[in-house]
């Protein structure tokens, strides 16, 4: 058993910040921003099997960064940053039969950075970050088979650009921002009790730190330490769930930040990212919570950081980005075999 990297086909479209989701053995790719930093409508769609990219019809909102959620046959889009770089209440559904957007009814809260998780066929979004730049605590559920949204317990810790785990019936979320500052608030969420909880903190404050989770544990890795110019973090810090409790781990060999990050054949991955030199970076490397070790993988094909990436199937798939040469079109594979 060994991992190895692969290549898919470039995606039509080079771009920064784009939200991907997998879906029916199909990869989509939302949204983004080009190499001036403008949003993009773009819709794309990686087709496993005949190993090829199409273009899909465009988003009716040009937006970078939304939170996006897959449901049945269909696609919702929520949020993410405007053409003007302010936030947005915009909502989309993609019908995958009928292969057209349609427009539903605004959020009600012009928000950037809301995370969200599928569960039981209803799509759950959370935080964001408004225009004044004070977090929000907005916690709702959307169920699309009859479009009606519910209002939840709102968050604990108010917070934008968070990493949301579903493991076991709980909404672990973690870390995220406050205007500019980053937070260490570890909190879960109880679908039996519908109450929050707060855990205890992240160890580490650090800006553009990456998460990722299995059954029993939670990682945070890397980042940008805070004050900025203390330069980028080799943090690797370890949640037991069942012991409730982090512990600070064995340093990951390469600092760096806004990476790619999975969890594939039992193993944290780190992949690409943004190093103390300044440049994207291929770097690939390997944890193992068991024996508390690092291990380096061959590099990626290509340099990501600010990537969009996903763990599916066993594999952890990193798709554009910034390049050395700028906006990336770059997708990778890593596979466990």
């Amino acid at each position: 058993m060994a991992y190895k990297w692969d290549s898919l086909k470039p995606m039509p479209s080079k771009r920064v910040f784009a939200t991907p989701i997998f879906h029916d053995e199909n990869l989509y790719i939302i949204g983004g921003c080009d190499e001036r930093g403008i949003p993009l409508d773009c819709f794309e769609m990686y087709n496993f099997k005949q190993k090829k990219w199409h273009r899909l019809q465009n988003m009716p909102t040009k937006r970078a960064a939304p939170a996006v959620a897959a449901i049945g046959n269909k696609i919702v889009a929520v949020g993410g940053v405007s053409e003007s770089q302010a936030p947005l209440d915009a909502i989309e559904v993609y019908d995958m039969t009928d292969k057209k957007w349609t427009i539903a009814d605004p959020l009600g809260e012009k928000l950037l950075g809301i995370s969200c998780v599928v569960r039981e066929n209803k799509a759950y979004f959370m935080g964001g970050m408004p225009a004044d730049t004070n977090p929000s605590d907005l916690f709702v559920e959307l169920d699309l088979a009859t479009n009606k949204w519910q209002k939840m317990p709102p968050l604990l810790t108010p917070r934008y650009a968070t990493f949301p785990f579903l493991i076991k019936d709980k909404l672990y979320l973690l870390g995220g921002r406050q205007g500019k500052l980053p937070t260490t608030a570890c909190e879960v969420y109880d679908f039996s009790t519908n109450k929050w909880t707060k855990l205890q903190d992240i160890p580490s404050k650090r800006v553009f730190a990456m998460y990722a989770s299995t059954e029993s544990h939670l990682f945070s890795v890397g980042g940008l330490l805070q004050p900025a110019n203390l330069g980028f973090s080799d943090a690797c810090e370890v949640f037991s769930i069942e012991k409730e409790e982090w512990t600070t781990c064995k340093s990951i060999p390469t600092k760096r930040g806004d990476f790619g990050v999975g969890v594939i054949g039992g193993k944290l991955i780190c992949a690409g990212g943004l190093g103390n030199d300044g440049k994207p970076l291929k770097t690939t490397e390997a944890y193992d919570v068991e024996t508390n070790t690092w291990t380096t993988l061959s590099d990626m094909p290509s340099s990501h950081c600010s990537c969009s990436f996903i763990t599916v199937n066993g594999r952890l798939i990193v798709c554009g980005g910034l390049s050395c040469r700028g906006p990336s079109n770059c997708a990778d594979v890593l596979d466990f075999s």
